[in-house]
């Protein structure tokens, strides 16, 4: 999808210096390089190895999955896992601001949906009893919620 969404950009960009068919061309070029150079750099060993959570005795995944935590104007790139009495991000140390942050599921109070950009389905608001939300954008959002209300067994 970013790759799609970059090619896109690009290709309007190109189209400002180059003829149609170029612009064209160059956007897919581009958006395809794009697309697979973050592939690669999600998939390196490296990241794996730096968004890997190191479990407590008691522990077991739920469910995981790559995410952005959105903190102070950064998206940072990680991991998001649920456990079953928590919610945990682990960011890789590519970002400015590297962190790993946990939220216990009982201080969820509600969970809801906003769009990236205003317009890609893709991000998911915690909100806490004491006013404070948590943002992160992921993939499968609406399986991201059921997962959290099953294991916090609540009905947000």
């Amino acid at each position: 999808m970013a790759g799609l969404f970059f090619g896109v950009i690009m290709g309007l960009v190109f189209l400002t210096v180059f003829d149609l068919r170029s612009a064209i061309i160059a956007g897919l070029v581009a958006g395809a390089s794009f697309g697979l150079g973050i592939w690669f750099f999600l998939s390196s060993k490296k990241i794996k190895k730096q968004t890997e959570l190191k479990l407590q005795q008691g522990d077991e995944i739920l469910y995981s999955d790559r995410a952005n935590h959105i903190y102070k104007g950064e998206a940072l790139g990680g991991m998001l896992y649920l456990l079953k009495d928590r919610l945990q991000f682990k960011a890789h140390n590519f970002n400015v601001q590297n962190q790993t942050v946990a939220i216990a599921l009982s201080e969820i109070k509600e969970i809801q949906f906003y769009n990236t950009l205003r317009i890609i389905p893709n991000g998911l608001k915690l909100l806490m009893p004491d006013g404070e939300t948590a943002r992160f954008v992921v993939n499968n959002r609406k399986q991201w919620k059921e997962q959290i209300e099953k294991a916090g067994n609540k009905e947000v």
